[in-house]
């Protein structure tokens, strides 16, 4: 049995499909919360499961692939309402209505003819080296896909199917489909058919040109040998070949005809396809059940390698605590010092900036207030370990405006927000004519930033530091 339920394992395809075809995704913030949980440090396939379900969730796939799910279940009941359609077709087919008159060859042909050819195409498919979805399998996937109606349903699908397959659960789920359709399909039929019987008076006979009245015996004995042993009716040799040809049979002759063609309709349809139904269903449920994370895959090397828990070198004997003092801004001090003057903070606030050159000038109101610079990957991750730690009430965002926005930075903005009760963002030389202005406008809007938190006038900025802000460095 897998440790993880089937869609948490489904929503992990996904994103590592999505990394596959498009490059690695920003999870910082992620993975940020992913190593500070010390509960699972070890545990790989947990980290691997609960970084994809909280990039799943944060990006909008999550909601994708439940849309997928629900359009995959409504594609179901369309191929149902298709099965109690051909149905009743295949009743109405094997029974003429304005003739009355039923040659019990056809009749059995079009009742069982189709269902037949389809049952055996799919016993010899274990015996083939190729293995190819039915017609009913595509329509299905075809289906799920059209209705959900997203950028992202394909890659959902994808997914769904990759993970499937991972112990040959998709042979199964498919087979599932097929032979729930068929049942229904016969089940239907054999209502209708009954109706049909019910309501008319029809005569059987066997019709043919150059058969002879032995093969038909023979043929009578052999599909009804099986139903015979569950209680139906077995014609004799002589019913047999008085039915030959249009001869004139007793009412109790065309009733036995009717009941034997019934039963061969119920045991070699129905009953069948239920069977393979059932053991299809349960086969695919134990097969999806033992679906298991692949940790192994090369996918996943560089993510695991990550995961892993940073070793940290005791000392031989404790050292005295040692109390930093307060910094003031520099332009020039080092990511080091910056992040262990962070680290020693026990502020309500902060303000950060994020990628400003050193020449940037600041407003004047925020010369007398402590500054931690953001400037590099490691500085961003050792942040938002911080935060995640120690959240804050109120949260200044310091960016250039007159820099063109990239997803990492608008990501990264969004994570740490996440940690304040209160942002605010303020975009430097946003009064200068630039064109990246509005870039940056629709990137903030883009990651769910309200309009009224972005600044762009050092005004702005009084309410926020008042009262004045006591942050590090």
């Amino acid at each position: 049995m897998s440790r993880f339920p089937f869609k948490d394992l489904w929503v992990a395809t996904a994103i590592e499909q999505k990394e596959t075809h498009y490059g690695p995704i920003e999870d910082q913030a992620v993975m940020a919360s992913l190593l500070a949980d010390k509960a699972h440090h070890n545990d790989t396939d947990y980290q691997v499961i609960r970084r994809a379900q909280m990039l799943a969730q944060r990006d909008g796939l999550l909601p994708v692939i439940q849309q997928w799910g629900q359009a995959a279940r409504v594609a179901l009941w369309l191929l149902a309402l298709l099965a109690i359609c051909t149905g009743c077709g295949l009743a109405f087919g094997a029974l003429d209505n304005q003739q009355k008159h039923v040659n019990i060859l056809l009749a059995l042909v079009a009742l069982l003819g189709l269902h037949g050819i389809t049952f055996l195409l799919w016993l010899l498919s274990f015996f083939a080296s190729w293995q190819q979805q039915s017609l009913l399998g595509k329509s299905w996937l075809w289906l799920s896909r059209k209705m959900a109606r997203s950028d992202d349903a394909l890659l959902a699908m994808q997914s769904f199917i990759t993970t499937s397959n991972q112990q040959g659960g998709m042979r199964w789920i498919v087979s599932t489909i097929s032979h729930g359709f068929w049942l229904i399909t016969l089940c239907v039929a054999t209502i209708t058919w009954l109706a049909l019987l019910a309501g008319k008076q029809f005569s059987f006979s066997w019709e043919t040109t150059i058969l002879s009245t032995n093969a038909f015996v023979a043929i009578t004995h052999f599909l009804g040998f099986i139903p015979a042993i569950l209680g139906f009716p077995m014609p004799d040799a002589e019913l047999v070949a008085q039915s030959s040809n249009h001869i004139a049979l007793n009412p109790d002759a065309h009733k036995i005809w009717s009941v034997w063609l019934t039963g061969q309709l119920v045991i070699w349809g129905v009953l069948v396809r239920l069977i393979a139904f059932l053991g299809c269903f349960f086969k695919a449920r134990t097969t999806l059940s033992k679906t298991q994370l692949n940790t192994h895959s090369t996918s996943y090397l560089a993510l695991i390698k990550r995961l892993q828990p940073y070793e940290m070198i005791q000392p031989d004997s404790p050292q005295p605590d040692y109390v930093l003092p307060k910094l003031q801004q520099t332009n020039h001090s080092s990511a080091e010092t910056r992040n262990d003057a962070m680290l020693s903070s026990q502020q309500d606030s902060l303000i950060v900036s994020i990628d400003l050159p050193p020449e940037m000038l600041l407003p004047s109101l925020l010369s007398q207030q402590t500054i931690t610079h953001i400037e590099s990957r490691e500085e961003r991750h050792h942040l938002l370990a911080r935060l995640n730690q120690h959240p804050i009430d109120q949260l200044l965002i310091i960016c250039d405006s007159t820099q063109t926005p990239d997803r990492g930075v608008a990501y990264f903005i969004r994570d740490i927000s996440q940690y304040a009760q209160q942002t605010a963002i303020y975009l430097l030389n946003a009064d200068k004519h630039n064109n990246r202005l509005a870039l940056w406008q629709q990137s903030l809007r883009d990651m769910g930033m309200p309009s009224e938190i972005v600044w762009y006038h050092p005004q702005q900025l009084s309410a926020w530091l008042q009262p004045p802000s006591d942050t590090v460095q």
